[in-house]
């Protein structure tokens, strides 16, 4: 089974918390940015319009100018001319939106000059129609500098102000989204702070639950080379650690279950799994041991039954499943037992996963004859589908299959496929003589 080595799916939530906090952040200075260029718009607009009523005022002031010297003969026409060009030269021409000032700025600088031939021609009448129709013009002219720069206010207003007012609009709008989300990351930091909280607390319990599991065994062994033991006493106290190692391995395994229940990815499910198969079936070994009389000959016929028990119950086998047990060795020890049940876990887990895909009916066959001394022979396997690529036995590219072939070298066995339909593994191991002669 290939081992998945990419990074859990709970670890990159910091990772993506960081990147929408910093995209946050970006989109909260562009806005700012672009809401103070806004902010300036309007605010030349505003001053283009204050400086465009000023102007207007100064425009009102001419007709005032003219009848004042016309009656004193004074120089407040010219003043206020002067005044008005001055304005336009210093004020009105700083202004933004230069190309609309600059026309506008041209068309009054026409418009004042007429107006001030006109002032000069009311002055040089003789007769009172001809001073009358001048100051007839000159007032329809000024009028006219005053429609010019109403225009323009009109057009500021209507360009400039409605427009940045919209602008703005639309940020302030944009504003309220962001906060809404910035609001939604707060609180999904706020969650993600919390489970990981959790988890720092769930894995301090295990750890100290461990830690308090190997400081008991600790001390059991070290009383056990201390303490001259008899051997009714010795075999009570091996019986008691093979109880206690089997307690703990079941500590181990609902560990196991208990992080599975955080996982939702299927592969990862699947690893969770057999991992917790793996520990059962090195914990039924410990059970078969302490609840046998002989502790160096332990029941295999009741431990094999009991393995494959769970391993139906573990896969939640649904279909109409048959066992072809034959078990005819009464006896093994523990370090053979333990990996030839790692073994059979194995191989009866691979054919539950891979074998009966699209099967209502299947069979597992298990057959064991044969001793330690003289060797074993174990037939394993199922008459599902099979094997379709031979290369996959012969280098191994999962976890299950090196398992396979690390445990049958163990058991100094050589292993097989046997012939025939669906998958059968044939294992034998060598006779103790041929061991002892090979050292």
């Amino acid at each position: 089974m290939p081992v998945n080595h990419s990074r859990p799916s709970w670890q990159l939530l910091p990772v993506l918390a960081i990147a929408l906090a910093a995209s946050f952040i970006a989109w909260d200075a562009a806005l700012m940015a672009r809401t103070t260029r806004a902010q300036k718009k309007l605010g030349g607009h505003i001053a283009q319009l204050d400086r465009l009523s000023r102007l207007n005022t100064q425009i009102d002031q001419l007709v005032p100018a003219h009848v004042a010297t016309l009656g004193d003969g004074g120089d407040k026409w010219n003043v206020q001319v002067a005044a008005i060009r001055g304005f336009m030269d210093h004020q009105l021409a700083t202004l933004p939106d230069g190309v609309g000032m600059a026309n506008l700025i041209k068309t009054l600088g026409k418009d004042l000059a007429n107006c001030d031939s006109l002032h000069r021609e009311a002055r040089r009448s003789r007769t009172l129609s001809e001073a009358t129709m001048a100051d007839a013009v000159l007032t329809l002219m000024i009028r006219n500098m005053r429609g010019h720069v109403e225009d323009e206010v009109r057009q500021v207003q209507r360009n400039g102000l409605a427009a940045q007012t919209l602008v703005l609009d639309s940020q302030w709008t944009e504003a309220h989204v962001l906060l809404a989300l910035a609001s939604l990351l707060a609180l999904l930091c706020a969650g993600l702070v919390t489970y990981v909280a959790r988890l720092l607390v769930h894995a301090n319990e295990r750890s100290e639950l461990l830690a308090r599991t190997g400081e008991e065994l600790e001390r059991t062994n070290r009383n056990l080379r201390e303490t001259m033991l008899s051997k009714e006493e010795k075999e009570v106290m091996l019986k008691e650690i093979h109880h206690r190692v089997k307690n703990n391995l079941q500590i181990v395994r609902s560990l196991i279950r208990f992080q599975m229940d955080k996982v939702r990815e299927p592969h990862t499910t699947e690893l969770f799994n057999e991992c917790v198969n793996r520990v059962g079936a090195m914990a039924l070994v410990h059970e078969q041991t302490y609840m046998s009389n002989d502790l160096a000959n332990i029941d295999v016929a009741n431990y094999l039954n009991s393995l494959l028990r769970d391993l139906v119950h573990a896969y939640n086998i649904r279909m109409k499943l048959h066992l072809d047990v034959d078990i005819q060795v009464g006896t093994l020890g523990v370090d053979t037992l333990t990996p030839l049940g790692l073994l059979i876990n194995e191989v009866v887990s691979n054919s539950f996963k891979h074998a009966f895909h699209g099967r209502q009916e299947g069979t597992i066959i298990l057959h064991l004859s044969g001793t330690e001394q003289g060797g074993l022979v174990l037939r394993i396997g199922d008459d599902g589908i099979g094997l379709s690529d031979a290369d996959k036995w012969e280098k191994p590219n999962s976890l299950g299959m090196d398992l396979i072939h690390t445990l049958a070298g163990q058991l100094n066995a050589s292993m097989a496929i046997a012939p025939g339909p669906g998958m059968v593994y044939q294992m034998t191991t060598v006779p103790d003589q041929e061991i002892r002669r090979r050292a």
